[in-house]
């Protein structure tokens, strides 16, 4: 016998490896459950943990990377071009010579953008003409896509902090468990 009443959510503030981050308790309501080894029916209260994502702002992009354009200079200007050539897979493909027609703006300004967007941390040279976006920094779609491009991401970056004198030696930053994506991403 299973009876149910349905109450309102609680929000509560969990930490996290030292980053906040928010989680909703809802309280399904109240439920009747049979000890199996006594037979006694207790009526007891349900609650729901449901994980939400955490410190994040919805933005429209074409409309910031309009507004960036105005105030920024040429590399502001390289920026928001790569931006908007970012497809779902947060690639950029796109030599530098396509990113000069597109922007007007010179190799060198472009090619010094580039790897300092590199050195950052919010692009990884795929290879020649290709380009990865930092799905830790921007991403548009759900937590599944971005695991997988996350994934993708984090291995370019450890082959391109390889060792060029030993190739079975790695420079990395303590990479994540594969778990503690799944923490950190909440829906």
């Amino acid at each position: 016998m299973k009876e149910i009443h349905i109450d309102k959510s609680k929000k509560s503030k969990i930490s996290k490896k030292g980053k906040d981050t928010n989680k909703l308790v809802k309280v399904v309501g109240k439920e009747l459950y049979t000890n199996m080894t006594t037979g006694e029916v207790t009526e007891m209260q349900t609650v729901k943990l449901e994980a939400r994502d955490f410190n994040f702002e919805k933005i429209w992009l074409f409309h910031i990377l309009d507004s960036l354009n105005l105030i920024g200079g040429q590399k502001m200007k390289v920026l928001t071009t790569l931006l908007s050539l970012k497809n779902r897979d947060n690639l950029i493909i796109a030599t530098q010579k396509d990113i000069q027609k597109l922007t007007q703006v010179s190799r060198p300004i472009i090619s010094e953008t580039i790897k300092l967007l590199v050195s950052s941390n919010f692009l990884a040279k795929k290879q020649n003409g290709v380009y990865f976006v930092n799905p830790e920094m921007l991403f548009n779609g759900g937590k599944n896509n971005r695991l997988n491009v996350l994934i993708e991401y984090n291995n370019i970056k450890i082959k391109e902090t390889q060792i060029d004198t030993d190739p079975d030696t790695f420079l990395l930053e303590e990479p994540k468990e594969i778990s503690e994506y799944y923490e950190d991403e909440e829906e």
